[in-house]
Parts: C-alpha cells; sequence; structure tokens
C-alpha cells in the first residue's frame, strides 16, 4: 500500500469511530478513539486484517491517563490511543475480540491501575500477590521511595 493509499485508508477510518489521525511514517499512523467505542473500533479494525497486537502501553499524563494498543497488519502499524480519566481508570476489555490483548491488560491493570472491565481472569501477572492494593509502580505521582515505603509498610501489617 502507498503512503496515499495509507492516508485513504486512515481518513475512511474517520467513519468509524476514530478520530485525530497523525500518519508520520510509512507503514505507521497514530488514532484515537473513546472507551466507549474501544470495542467496537477493535472489532472493525480486527474485520479490516489487524488481528495481531504486539503491545499495549498505559501512559500517565497530568490530566488522565493513556491506553495505547499498538496493532500490526501485513507491516502497518496501527498506534490506537484512548484516553482513561484519573478518576475512573478503566477501559473495556479486548481479550475476546483479539486474543493477544489477554496478557498486556492484566499489565497495564498491575503496573497503571488501569482496570479491563470484562476481563476473564484479571488477576495479577506481574506484581507478587502480596503487593499492596491500590500502589501502582508506573503511575508518576509514586516516587521509588515512596514505593519502598508504602511496600514496607503493607509488609509489616502482615
Amino acid at each position: 500500500m502507498s503512503m496515499e493509499e495509507q492516508t485513504k485508508f486512515l481518513k475512511e477510518l474517520i467513519n468509524h469511530g476514530m478520530s485525530d489521525v497523525v500518519h508520520p511514517f510509512f507503514n505507521r499512523a497514530y488514532i484515537r478513539t473513546t472507551r466507549e467505542k474501544l470495542r467496537e473500533v477493535v472489532q472493525h479494525l480486527k474485520d479490516l486484517g489487524f488481528v495481531h497486537i504486539t503491545t499495549i502501553s498505559p501512559v500517565d499524563y497530568p490530566d488522565n491517563y493513556e491506553m495505547v494498543y499498538h496493532l500490526r497488519n501485513m507491516g502497518f502499524s496501527l498506534n490506537l490511543k484512548v484516553a482513561v480519566p484519573k478518576d475512573d481508570p478503566k477501559v473495556p476489555s479486548i481479550t475476546d475480540i483479539i486474543e493477544g490483548a489477554n496478557l498486556f491488560e492484566r499489565e497495564a491493570n498491575d503496573l497503571m491501575g488501569i482496570f479491563p472491565e470484562g476481563h476473564p481472569n484479571p488477576t495479577r501477572l506481574i506484581l507478587d500477590y502480596d503487593w499492596p492494593e491500590g500502589l501502582y509502580p508506573l503511575r508518576k505521582e509514586e516516587t521509588l521511595e515512596s514505593i519502598r515505603e508504602k511496600a514496607d509498610a503493607a509488609m509489616e501489617e502482615n
């Protein structure tokens, strides 16, 4: 697919619940959707051949979190961004649409505290089972020292 064909393809995605297309390089694009439209958008992208997910990256911004779903189709990388409010850190799970999202959703929940609603098994993946609830090491409000202090305090309680 040429750069022009990719641009045309991306513009058509706007009619399917996506916005803010950024197409900086050949075979790479960034696009946004909402939490409410996430499952519908992912299903549409899967129908278009985006069946491989390489990872999900949770990001902590000052005003909100963001989940970035890194999807691939025949060498084309589409990075789907979803804003997640800090006061309601949840997204709908997409594991029943793209099975490969399973571990990535659990990882985002463990490390950033963004819960995948509807996930079939949202148990811990990376952090130990006795890790303190509500302590998420990738959140920017945490420092290495605050993580140590909170983890040590929780260990002393047990």
